[in-house]
Parts: structure tokens; C-alpha cells; sequence
């Protein structure tokens, strides 16, 4: 029995790979999320243990939000290997969840905005750090929408599977408005909604007082999305070159 590739966003749906390969690319995909994390998590903890400042903590607890979002996609992925309507069933409740989570991956990319020459530390050492960060966010959730756009892909095609990844992409860029400018939090969806639906609402009813908010979303979409394209295009150049 040969062994086949792993399916990508691009490339037509295969026969179903064996499980000992797919486990392996998973492995090795969980190893690299882990082994950023861990820079990440292992700059900040000098930082701390040199200056005696918790200053930037907060990455922290971004990064453990970001993962939220990769492991859902990877247990999503896992569930769905096999079209079938009990797959869909434990599925389509992830969904929605994970689509509530995901911008707390690209976040990351924002909290550049709380670097600042500090006297404890060296500047170029704190420059690393936040890039530590921003890069691990954005791999995070780069594995993430691959790996729930590959399932949706499975289930209802190509083409479809891309129109997801875009919406995704654009409402990407609005759920981090909603959380650098206006400091909602995720779970608030579901814990405080009346406020978020407020802000939401006002976006609609009056766009031309809220053009910054469309010009952030649109342009952040647009450069997530154009990291996304290039993350895609070299995971199919990978496959196809194995094949």
C-alpha cells in the first residue's frame, strides 16, 4: 500500500491516507506550534527572570487564546477524516466556536502596538520578543484555517471550501477591531452580548462615522490573507513534489 499526501486546500480530495502517515504530518505540525510557543513562551520568561517585571505578561495569555482555535481545527480535522453525518454532527458545533476564537490568533500581530523603549531591557531584545509572539500567533492560525478549510473542503467541495476561507479572513479583520479598539473579549458573545451587538450595529447604521473600522478590517484581511495565500502555495508546492 503507497502512501498518499496529505489533502490540501488546493489540490482535489484524495483517497482517504492511512492513518499512521497522517498522524505523523500531524505530529510534526503539532511539534512546530509547540516548539514556537515554547521560543516564545522562553523569551518572556527571561525577560521576567532578568528584570523582575512582568511588563508584556499579557502575551501570554493571548498566546494560550490563540491555541484555542488550533486545537479545535485539529480536533475537527481529526473527526471529519471520513465524510459521514455523525462526523458532521460533532462538527458543526465546533464551527461556530472556533470561528469565535480564531482572531485571537492574528491578534497577536497586533499587541506591537505596546512596544516601547523600557529602561530594564534591552530595545532589541523586546523588538524579538513581540515578533516571537506575532509569528507564533499568526502560525498558529495560519495551521488552523488550513486545517478547517481542508474539512470543510471534504465535506462540500472546493470552491465552497475557499469562499469560507475568505469570509473567515475578512471577519477576521472585524473581530480584531473588536478586540484591540474596543476591548471585547471573545467569550463576551456569549457572556455579555448586548454590548457587542450594540457596536455592530452601529457599524451598519452609521458606515461613515465608522470608515476606520471597515478601512482596519478590509486592510488587515487583505495582509492576512495574503500570508494565508503564501501558506497554501507552499504546502501545495510540498505535496506535489512528494507526488
Amino acid at each position: 500500500m503507497t502512501e498518499q499526501t496529505i489533502p490540501t486546500a488546493l489540490t482535489p480530495s484524495p483517497k482517504p491516507a492511512g492513518r499512521q502517515f497522517a498522524f505523523r504530518h500531524q505530529a510534526l505540525l503539532i511539534a512546530t506550534m509547540v516548539l514556537c510557543s515554547v521560543v516564545s513562551l522562553a523569551l518572556i520568561g527571561f525577560r521576567m527572570a532578568k528584570t523582575g517585571e512582568t511588563t508584556y505578561s499579557s502575551l501570554i495569555w493571548n498566546l494560550f487564546l490563540a491555541w484555542i482555535p488550533a486545537g479545535l481545527a485539529l480536533i475537527a480535522y481529526n473527526i471529519y477524516r471520513k465524510p459521514s453525518c455523525m462526523g458532521a454532527a460533532f462538527v458543526l458545533p465546533i464551527l461556530p466556536v472556533w470561528l469565535l476564537f480564531f482572531p485571537n490568533a492574528p491578534y497577536l500581530l497586533t499587541d506591537i502596538v505596546h512596544l516601547r523603549p523600557l529602561p530594564e531591557m534591552f530595545y532589541w531584545f523586546d523588538q524579538i520578543l513581540y515578533l516571537s509572539f506575532a509569528f507564533t500567533g499568526c502560525y498558529l492560525g495560519m495551521i488552523s484555517l488550513l486545517l478547517m478549510q481542508s474539512t470543510i473542503r471534504r465535506s462540500i467541495g472546493t470552491w465552497l471550501g475557499w469562499l469560507f476561507a475568505l469570509v473567515v479572513l475578512f471577519l477576521s479583520g472585524f473581530g480584531i477591531y473588536l478586540g484591540r479598539f474596543t476591548r471585547f473579549n471573545s467569550w463576551e458573545v456569549l457572556t455579555a452580548p448586548k454590548p457587542i451587538l450594540k457596536e455592530m450595529i452601529d457599524w451598519v447604521t452609521h458606515p461613515k462615522s465608522n470608515s476606520e473600522t471597515f478601512l482596519f478590517a478590509i486592510v488587515f484581511s487583505v495582509f492576512f490573507a495574503s500570508i494565508y495565500f503564501v501558506v497554501v502555495a507552499i504546502v501545495n508546492m510540498g505535496t506535489r513534489e512528494k507526488g
